[in-house]
C-alpha cells in the first residue's frame, strides 16, 4: 500500500493506492491535525507496512507569513581576509579548500556570540564544511549548551560549494527546522519508515530531511504537477489548481515540471530547487467583502463558515457547493457575477501566455471554475477523476530522489560524500581517474544510498549531474592527482508502481 498525504493551506489531502493499482482519495479539514488525520488513516490501513510520503506546506507558510518572527543567530567561519559580517557573527576557524583544519575554533569565542545575542535558532556555516565539517560540529558542540538541536542548522547538510548561498539556506533551514522536527515527531509515533516530498517533486527519507529542511520548499505545485500527470496520462499541459488559498499554474512538459534552480526566498538567494509555478493569491475560501480578498479567515459559508469567499460566490451564479441557500442568502447576484467573471479573467490571462494547448484542471474547485477559464483563453481542458485530491495522488506516486555531494581528492586518496569521509573507496580514487570515472562512483553512491532508504532499483536507473568541477594537481611538472566536486540527483519522476 502507498500513502500519499498533502498537508495544504486549508485541507489535507489523502491518497491510498493498493498493490493492484486502485486509487481512493479523501479530504480532511486543517482543523483536524495530523495526529487526528494520521489516526483515521491508520484505522484504513497499516502504516507500519505501507509507503507513507507526507507533502507539508508548513516550510513555505513559515517563510511567508513568520519570517521576522523566528530570530536566527548566523555564525560564520569563512577563514582570513573574508568579509562576510553581512552574513552574521564572524568568528575564528578555518578549513581550507583541500578540506584541513588551518585554524580551529574558539569556544570562548562562539559562547560569547551566544550569550550576548537573542535568537531563536542558530545557523552555523564553514567556508569548507562541505569538505570538513569538523569545525561545524565543534561548534555545534557548544550551541547545544544554549539552544536544542532541533533548533540548529549546519552549512555542510545544505552540500553545495557556493558559500553565500549556502549560508543563507543554513539559515532558512534554521527558520524551519524546529517545525519540521516537531511535525516529525507527531509522525514518527504512527511509522519510522515515511518519506517527505521535496519541491522539485522526489522524495526523501525523514532523516535527510531533517538535516536540509529547505527542500521541502513550496512542495504542493511538484506534488500537483506529477498527480496530473499519473491522473490523465497527458504529458504536456497547463496545469491549474485552484486551491483553498491560491490559484498555481504550472507548465507540464515530456512529463515533468520546469525546476528553478537557486530560488529566492525573501529577498535571500539560496541554493533551494523547486518547481516554477505562478501563484494567484486567490482560492475557494478567500475572503469576499465588497470584492475579493488575497487571503483567508475561515470556511466558505457554505461549509459553516463566518464569512463569504470565493467558493460561495459560485453558489450565488448557479452552483450548488455545499449549503448553497446559506451563500445565497447572503450575497447580491450582480456582485457575484461580477468577482466570479474578475477571476476567471485573471487565471485566463496567465494561462493564456503559457505555450500548451491543453489545461489539466486540479483542485475541489476545478469542475466549476476550469470550463470558463479555458473557454477565455482559448485553451482545451481535462478535470480527470480524483482532480480534488490531485496533490496527494502525486505525493504517493513520486520516486525516491537523493542528491548527492560528491568530494575527490585522488592524490590524498579522500572521498567525502555528503560532508562525510567515505573510508571503502580509498582503493578506487588513487593515481589520475578520467572525470567520466569520478561521476560515475557519484551516481553509483547515489544509487546505493536510494536503495537503501526503500527505493526500487528501477526508480534509481536516471541520475542527473547538477554539477561538475575538476582540476589536476601538479607538482614538479608530473600530475599528481585530481580534486573533483560532482553534484548528483536522482531525477525527480512517477515511481515504478504507478507507471
Amino acid at each position: 500500500m502507498i500513502v500519499g498525504i498533502d498537508v495544504g493551506g486549508t485541507n489535507t489531502d489523502v491518497a491510498y493506492i493498493d498493490e493492484d493499482g486502485n486509487l481512493q482519495t479523501f479530504k480532511y479539514p486543517n482543523e483536524y491535525g495530523i495526529t487526528r488525520i494520521l489516526s483515521d488513516v491508520g484505522e484504513r490501513v497499516d502504516l507500519r507496512r505501507s509507503r507513507l510520503v507526507i507533502s507539508t506546506s508548513l516550510p513555505l507558510n513559515i517563510l511567508t507569513s513568520q519570517f521576522d518572527r523566528v530570530k536566527v543567530l548566523s555564525l560564520v567561519f569563512p577563514g582570513p581576509g573574508l568579509n562576510y559580517e553581512n552574513y552574521g557573527v564572524v568568528l575564528k576557524g578555518y578549513v581550507n579548500h583541500r578540506g584541513d583544519v588551518v585554524e580551529d575554533i574558539d569556544p570562548a569565542e562562539v559562547e560569547m556570540a551566544l550569550k550576548s545575542r537573542e535568537f531563536d535558532a542558530v545557523a552555523i556555516s564553514g567556508k569548507f564544511s562541505v569538505r570538513n565539517p569538523e569545525l561545524e560540529h565543534r561548534a555545534l558542540e557548544v550551541v547545544r549548551r544554549y539552544v536544542g538541536e532541533e533548533s540548529v542548522a549546519l552549512s555542510h547538510h545544505v552540500g553545495h560549494i557556493n558559500f553565500p548561498l549556502r549560508i543563507n539556506t543554513t539559515i532558512i533551514n534554521a527558520k524551519i527546522s524546529r517545525e519540521v522536527w516537531d511535525l516529525t515527531n507527531s509522525i514518527r509515533r504512527f511509522t519510522e519508515d515515511f518519506f517527505y516530498y521535496k519541491g522539485d517533486g522526489g522524495i526523501i527519507p525523514w532523516r535527510v530531511a531533517m538535516r536540509n529542511p529547505s527542500e521541502l520548499y513550496n512542495s504542493s505545485p511538484a506534488s500537483v504537477a506529477y498527480g496530473a500527470r499519473y491522473l490523465t496520462g497527458e504529458g504536456n499541459a497547463i496545469i491549474v489548481d485552484i486551491g483553498g488559498t491560491t490559484t498555481d499554474i504550472l507548465l507540464l512538459r515530456n512529463g515533468a515540471p520546469e525546476v528553478e534552480e537557486k530560488v529566492r526566498i525573501q529577498g535571500m538567494k539560496t541554493h533551494v530547487r523547486c518547481v516554477r509555478s505562478v501563484s494567484i493569491p486567490f482560492g475557494g475560501d478567500s475572503l469576499y467583502s465588497g470584492e475579493l480578498k488575497p487571503y483567508r479567515l475561515d470556511k466558505p459559508l457554505a461549509f459553516g463558515g463566518k464569512y463569504a469567499t470565493l467558493t460561495d460566490l459560485l453558489n450565488v451564479v448557479g452552483e450548488e457547493i455545499g449549503d448553497h441557500r446559506r451563500s445565497r442568502d447572503a450575497l447580491n447576484e450582480s456582485a457575484a457575477e461580477r468577482e466570479v467573471e474578475a477571476y476567471t479573467d485573471r487565471v485566463a490571462e496567465v494561462v493564456s501566455g503559457v505555450d500548451s494547448d491543453l489545461i489539466i484542471g486540479t483542485g475541489y474547485l476545478a469542475r466549476y471554475l476550469i470550463p470558463k477559464i479555458a473557454e477565455k483563453s482559448g485553451k482545451r481542458y481535462v478535470i480527470p477523476m480524483h482532480h480534488e485530491s490531485a496533490n496527494a495522488v502525486g505525493v504517493a506516486v513520486s520516486r525516491v530522489s537523493l542528491t548527492l555531494y560528491a568530494r575527490f581528492d585522488t592524490e590524498r586518496r579522500v572521498a567525502i560524500f555528503n560532508g562525510e569521509l567515505d573510508s571503502e573507496q580509498i582503493e578506487r580514487i588513487s593515481g589520475h581517474p578520467d572525470d567520466e570515472e569520478l561521476i560515475s562512483m557519484a551516481v553509483e553512491r547515489a544509487r546505493e544510498l536510494a536503495v537503501e532508504y526503500g527505493a526500487h532499483e528501477r526508480d534509481v536507473r536516471d541520475v542527473d549531474v547538477v554539477y561538475f568541477n575538476s582540476f589536476s594537481i601538479v607538482r614538479g611538472g608530473i600530475k599528481r592527482g585530481k580534486i573533483a566536486d560532482v553534484v548528483v540527483q536522482i531525477r525527480p519522476g512517477l515511481c515504478c508502481d504507478a507507471v
